[in-house]
């Protein structure tokens, strides 16, 4: 394990059920990081606005709340399609969901992936509260 923090699902240290639900959690976060161009946990300033962003996972969950993912995406990649960044950091969070129940099955992952299976909506529990600019549309539903 050693080497591996925050890649690990928290049911692994928790105490739960291990399962192929763990591996989809830390491909979550492998998206997260492929996508932001940065380490799951990094802290390279000492403002407080960088200090929030060190732990990447709790950053895109907070990003995702609020309605701007894309600021996520790595700044120094020119040739960005910005539906594959969402697509693939949505992907990245509904791997993160707390409830390994609620994580996507890796065979449902690929056919995301690859356009075989629909879009994925951005998970209930990262939703931003009033609408946002978001082009998926989320699970909540209308009053």
């Amino acid at each position: 394990m050693r080497g591996t923090v925050c890649y690990i699902a928290p049911e692994y240290g928790g105490g739960g059920l291990i399962s192929e639900k763990c591996d989809v959690y830390s491909f979550g976060v492998l998206l997260l990081v492929v996508v932001s161009g940065r380490r799951p946990l990094q802290v390279t300033a000492s403002p407080m606005s960088e200090f929030e962003r060190a732990n990447l996972i709790s950053w895109a969950r907070q990003l995702a709340c609020n309605g701007k993912l894309l600021d996520l995406v790595d700044t120094s990649v020119h040739s960005l399609d910005k539906d594959q960044a969402l697509l693939c950091i949505t992907i990245g969070l509904l791997c993160l969901q707390k409830s390994p129940s609620k994580r996507p099955t890796l065979k449902e992952i690929v056919g995301m992936l690859s356009g075989e299976a629909e879009p994925p909506h951005l998970p209930f529990e990262f939703s931003p509260s009033p609408p946002s600019n978001f082009p998926f549309k989320s699970r909540r539903k209308a009053r």
